[in-house]
């Protein structure tokens, strides 16, 4: 199954348009001030930009990487001369090291076996200098389980004369220590579906001490965490450096 293709990267920003990138970016810079100095970064699974987008606004030198061709093209309308790459990450190469590398959005969350975490770990720590930092964010187990449960609904949104429907329900499975969540995407034009696609996203989340040591096996050396300004308020931001 294909996820964030054309009609999802399309809508893309309007159905996060309530996430608090600045915020985010905030607190990526907050870490950055208390490591060395940081002036390149490179976002691995870019998405739209909007993170990158907020870091080149503050003199940050930024390179996004996605593999869907549809996310890029939106980021590359929105980043200008930056430099953005259609690739996949555990390919993707660089005759240059980057000062720092973030991962948001719980895509490491998508590698849900260790051998998967471990790997995208690894590439993503092949991107920066040694000593460089790698900051990413996770959906924490304590706050998954905890008493905000997710919620399933319907929600409606408007470009122009295109409207575009969309079901999710999501599911905590303890037993495979994942978040199920399933979208299906309608899009209307006068009164009429023209495109549809069903999404099902598995997302792992995770314990502090396993990530520790998925960090360590991975050549990384854990640093901090602290919870993303999200409701619902589930993910943290981990950062670690490249040893």
């Amino acid at each position: 199954m294909t996820l964030f293709g054309p009609l999802h990267a399309h809508y893309y920003d309007q159905f996060h348009r309530t996430k608090d990138y600045r915020s985010e970016v905030d607190q990526l810079r907050t870490v950055f001030r208390q490591a060395e100095p940081v002036e390149s970064v490179i976002d691995l699974g870019c998405g739209t930009g909007r993170h990158l987008e907020l870091l080149a606004a503050e003199g940050y030198s930024v390179v996004g990487v996605d593999s869907s061709a549809a996310m890029v093209a939106h980021a590359r309308a929105r980043l200008g001369h930056a430099q953005v790459v259609e690739a996949d990450l555990f390919e993707v190469s660089f005759d240059r090291r980057f000062d720092a590398a973030i991962m948001m959005f719980s895509l490491l969350g998508y590698q849900v076996t260790n051998a998967r975490v471990r790997s995208t770990l690894e590439a993503l720590g092949r991107q920066v200098r040694p000593g460089g930092l790698v900051l990413f964010d996770v959906m924490s187990a304590a706050a998954v389980l905890g008493d905000t449960r997710p919620q399933s609904g319907v929600g409606t949104f408007v470009d122009g004369d295109r409207q575009m429907l969309v079901a999710h329900s999501t599911v905590v499975n303890p037993a495979e220590q994942v978040l199920e969540l399933t979208l299906r995407m309608w899009e209307i034009v006068d009164g009429k579906v023209t495109d549809q696609v069903d999404e099902r996203h598995v997302i792992r989340y995770f314990q502090p001490l396993e990530l520790t040591l998925l960090l360590d096996q991975a050549g990384l050396e854990y640093l901090g965490s602290a919870p993303l300004p999200a409701r619902p308020p589930w993910a943290r931001l981990v950062w670690a450096r490249r040893r």
